[in-house]
């Protein structure tokens, strides 16, 4: 058994060799022949992983036998395709005359990397890479008469190629010409930046989302466009897996290449935001970044976490998860009057005496304020001047820590939220039934609501503007313009009206009703918006975007349910208007043989068949809602007469077709995309409760609505004091050089195990097959 295994072996690893031998040979009469072409046939020949084995091999073997001539012809084929990574040698007239003959027919079909990165041939890759072939910057460029999206895609699929965009980073001549302890010029960083991979990578996802629709609505190819999508969020999670550190995922996602300040007004994203506000899931509910985000959520752990009573914690007896609630608990005992305390009587007063000084206080973090006043030190300032600006900020440093904790603003906004929320409640709850002159309290009451209302629709509308946009936003837009409209309307309508005249008595269209309506739907929208708050939750949250999934599928039915709904409401119409009365006829009903019978009466008018149908949709009803009777026939109870039969048919196949087929279906697709959602709970839940915590990152949030407009003011002063000072540049070094080695990682990592699956497998065939043996039939 031994000797027929080794003989195997042996026979197998011949028949390995003989075909390497002989690809290497029909490579090296191609390369002789200076046939790009050919060499384009040969990777697209097969595309198994074998295959790519051999032919990897084979241009090994060739650049290391013939070097000068692969050189040659990777040379002969820049012009038509590539970019040199180096000065190359100069061409003999003769074939440089060659190399520019098939320019013209076109760059893709003449460029051998970009093939490799279709079939994803990494060592052919490599080896291509090495020796000057570079693929072009795909540019989505399609003819509108010839819309082609399978070539559109096929672009596509070669510049998203991972291996590649790793590969024209990590081999970039900076890297090989400088070590990490040597600076690096613009012009160096600039080309870095350029191909920064993390960057490239979110740029590229963005075109697969505009790829996806096309003019006909959504691309035919957008499960692939997907797939693509979702081995780039991969390769981003990945690289976050490499970190061996916060300060190295810190480091990864606080990049922002256009940032020259380091006050917290940027205009552009950094890589956690890009992730973040761009909706790339799997990368915002990566645990190294939901602990980045985290960290920043407490001031990258400058929080005091010192608890009072901590003796209560030390009881005996009591579980790790018990005395970790309680400590959190304790904590929020002491902060969120304290915070709360701080907010109210002091934070407006700090921030208006530091518009007597330098207006930075909410926007220049303690950090960022030490790194200047050593700079300040390293660049010889008077000592004196130093001693007196810093002797008095003690009271400020303390204010600017705090205000710059983002799990602190949370709690002025909760409380600020929960004030508006219970005004409202109590606005509502003493309005009478009768327009009478509201006393002195109700006044303020009512004014104080109002005011709040108007600067929650002010701070909406502003925010309508800016990129982060979400639901919410739009959903707290809507709700507070009815609560502004309804309340302004109410108002006018009130002045127009005699005092002490009872609601019910008037229209239901009357100006005051209207008014009283609209308020009435912003203030329930107002109260629905708490779902928001519930995503916060670990427990609450996954089932709250399972309640908005199914509210948005219900809403993508609603045009299906109108189709059902117009065309039986006109057969219904049509069939029984004989049947209604004739408002030019008054004696038309006590003449007539056949007549509505006593439960349909609904049916004599349009109003009354359209509500019928309508309240059907949730609730069925027997045939009694459209019988028909023969007043010459008191036994008969209804007529099955063909046209009024064909009522009774009409009203069954509405009643299938509305309450059972199509509500049965509504709950099978809320049913599975709550399964579908419920699979990637923890990663849906992560994102949503991510993208709520974010927006307290910014100094915005440190003043809620309605104190939103003292933070307009300081950043008015802060634009007018703000000294024009060198741009401060980021280490920008290290996050290249620490960018390439987790990439590097990352792909010996992933080598190492495609080597082990290797090993695996064949252990797998060698059992096998001794199994075959050991069974002989």
């Amino acid at each position: 058994m031994e000797l027929k295994v080794m003989r195997d072996a042996r026979t197998l690893t011949m028949s390995m060799r003989q075909p390497a031998e002989k690809m290497e040979q029909t490579l090296k009469k191609l390369i002789e022949a200076r046939d790009n072409d050919g060499i384009i046939r040969f990777l697209e020949s097969h595309s198994s992983n074998r295959t790519e084995e051999y032919k990897s091999s084979v241009l090994q073997l060739t650049v290391r036998n013939d070097p000068e001539t692969l050189h040659s012809v990777l040379t002969w084929g820049e012009k038509m395709s590539m970019t040199p990574a180096t000065e190359e040698k100069s061409m003999t007239p003769a074939t440089e005359e060659k190399s520019m003959t098939p320019a013209t027919e076109g760059d893709d079909k003449y460029n051998p990397i970009l093939v490799a990165c279709h079939q994803d041939f990494r060592r052919c890759m490599e080896y291509l890479y090495q020796h000057g072939y570079r693929m072009k910057e795909v540019k989505d460029e399609v003819d509108d008469e010839d819309d082609d999206q399978v070539k559109q895609f096929l672009r596509f699929q070669a510049a998203s190629n991972i291996h590649y965009l790793s590969l024209e980073f990590t081999e970039h001549q900076v890297f090989q010409n400088k070590d990490k302890d040597t600076e690096l010029g613009p012009d160096e960083i600039n080309s870095l930046e350029e191909i920064d991979p993390i960057l490239k990578v979110f740029e590229i996802m963005k075109d697969a989302d505009h790829n996806m629709e096309d003019f006909q609505g959504s691309s035919e190819l957008k499960d692939s466009y997907n797939f693509i999508k979702k081995k780039l969020e991969a390769f981003t999670g990945g690289i976050l897996t490499q970190c061996r550190g916060m300060h190295e995922v810190k480091t990864i996602l606080d990049h922002n290449k256009d940032d020259d300040d380091d006050d917290e007004l940027d205009d552009a994203y950094t890589n956690w935001q890009e992730a973040l506000f761009t909706g790339h899931k799997d990368i915002v509910s990566h645990p190294n970044f939901q602990q980045y985000l985290w960290r920043k959520m407490t001031g990258d752990g400058s929080i005091n976490t010192e608890i009072p009573f901590k003796f209560l914690t030390d009881i005996p007896n009591l579980g790790s998860t018990t005395k970790s609630r309680m400590k959190r608990v304790l904590w929020n005992i002491k902060n969120f009057p304290l915070t709360i305390l701080t907010f109210l009587c002091c934070y407006p007063f700090v921030v208006l005496a530091d518009f007597l000084r330098k207006g930075d206080i909410l926007f220049v973090n303690p950090k960022a304020l030490e790194a200047r006043r050593l700079k300040e030190i390293e660049n010889d300032m008077e000592n004196q001047q130093t001693e007196n600006e810093s002797s008095p900020q003690g009271c400020f440093d303390y204010f600017r820590k705090r205000m710059h904790i983002p799990l602190f603003r949370m709690i002025p906004y909760l409380f600020t939220k929960v004030t508006y929320l219970i005004l409202l409640f109590v606005s509502i709850w003493h309005k009478g039934h009768s327009m009478l002159e509201p006393n002195f309290q109700e006044q303020i009451l009512l004014s104080i609501t109002f005011i709040i209302s108007i600067s929650y629709l002010v701070d909406d509308t502003v925010q309508l503007f800016r990129p982060k946009y979400s639901f919410w936003n739009c959903f707290s837009l809507l709700t507070h313009l009815l609560l502004v409209c309804g309340a302004v309307l109410m108002y006018v309508s009130y002045q127009f009206s005699p005092i002490g005249t009872n609601l019910a008595d008037l229209s239901g269209n009357s100006a005051v009703n209207v008014s009283l309506a609209l308020f009435s739907f912003g203030a329930g929208m107002e109260f629905f918006s708490v779902l928001q708050w519930l995503t916060l939750l670990e427990t609450t949250g996954p089932m709250v975007l399972c309640v908005l999934h199914a509210i948005k599928d219900a809403l993508r039915m609603v045009s299906i349910y109108i189709v059902l709904f117009v065309a039986h409401s006109i057969a219904f119409i049509s069939l029984y208007k004989p049947f209604q009365p004739d408002p030019t006829n008054t004696t038309q009903q006590l003449n007539t043989t056949y007549v509505l019978a006593k439960n349909a009466n609904a049916l004599k008018s349009q109003r009354g068949l359209i509500s019928t149908l309508f309240w059907r949709i949730i609730a069925s009803a027997g045939p009694e809602m459209v019988n028909i009777k023969n007043t010459m026939d008191p036994t008969d109870d209804f007529s099955l007469e063909f046209s009024h039969l064909m009522g009774l048919v009409l009203w069954g196949i509405y009643q299938i077709l509305v309450y059972v087929l199509m509500l049965n279906l509504l709950i099978a697709v809320m049913n599975t995309s709550y399964s579908e959602l419920w699979q990637n709970a923890q990663r849906e839940s992560k994102y949503h409760k991510s993208k709520f915590l974010a927006k307290f990152l910014e100094p915005l949030e440190i003043f809620p609505v309605p104190f939103r407009w003292i933070y307009y003011l300081a950043r008015a002063v802060y634009a007018c004091k703000k000294e024009k000072k060198d741009p401060i540049k980021q280490d920008k070094k290290k996050y290249f050089w620490l960018l390439r080695e987790l990439i590097l990682n990352k792909q010996e990592a992933e080598y190492e195990k495609s080597d082990d699956d290797k090993m695996n497998d064949l252990k797998m065939d060698i059992f096998n097959e001794l199994r075959k043996f050991n069974n002989p039939k």
